[in-house]
């Protein structure tokens, strides 16, 4: 009886260590750790640091697009009344609208009038974007993709802030004659504060962060803790 049972055990134990599948399908596949929101956001903000110093020192490069496409749209909009918009011979990262408006100045000259715009008042979303991105756990394609794409975003925003700028200060700022010539525009005080206001306060803080959302959902959905799926699930319920 002692040799049976014995043998019984012996023959329970090959079988609970021996399985029936093949050895080889018990491999151990390595599972990556997910990217943390502290991780994230360490990340981010040291990409940031470098990004504001690529942001600011490139920004004849990156601003020239921001000119060329302000010039046609404001020659379009103020026809003879406007003349260029060039880089601020000072400081490279103004850009000076230049009309040929007759403005008497405080000094007693008349000269054509001309202002000083700052494009970068509209991107700093850009090095925000670089950074986010550069923390994010993708692929440097993805990544590269993502910047094209949030830099030509960005680019509009800065365009579209210049030029209601450019109004707002025409329309305001240097007293009835101007004034005049931007209401011959057909363009309304209304729809000035609204360009404005949406270009100076609204579009450059939101644009960067729409489009790293929009571009990394999935690591979005792991933050937050959710699924669009699960919710569009729910409501069909």
């Amino acid at each position: 009886m002692a040799d049976e049972k014995a043998m019984t055990s012996e023959t329970t134990a090959k079988e609970i260590v021996t399985p029936e599948t093949d050895p080889s399908d018990l491999s151990v596949t390595p599972v990556q750790d997910e990217l943390k929101l502290s991780e994230l956001l360490i990340l981010a903000s040291l990409w940031m640091l470098f990004g504001f110093m690529l942001w600011f020192y490139l920004s004849a490069f990156h601003g020239a697009p921001v000119r060329i496409a302000s010039n046609e749209i404001l020659s379009h909009i103020l026809g003879d009344h406007f003349y260029r918009v060039i880089v601020n011979p000072d400081q490279h990262f103004l850009l000076q609208v230049e009309t040929t408006i007759p403005f008497t100045f405080r000094d007693g000259t008349t000269e054509a009038l001309g202002f000083v715009v700052n494009p970068l008042v509209y991107s700093y979303g850009l090095p925000l974007l670089f950074g986010l991105v550069m923390g994010s756990d993708v692929s440097w394609i993805r990544k590269g993709v993502i910047m094209l794409i949030g830099y030509a975003t960005i680019t509009a925003v800065q365009i579209w802030g210049v030029v209601w700028q450019s109004l707002k200060m025409l329309a305001f700022n240097f007293g009835s004659q101007t004034y005049q010539i931007v209401q011959e525009t057909g363009i309304s005080d209304s729809a000035i504060a609204l360009g404005y206001q949406l270009g100076s306060l609204i579009l450059p803080a939101l644009a960067p962060i729409f489009v790293w959302v929009l571009a990394n959902r999935k690591l979005v959905e792991q933050f937050v803790g959710w699924r669009v799926g699960q919710i569009m699930s729910k409501r069909n319920r």
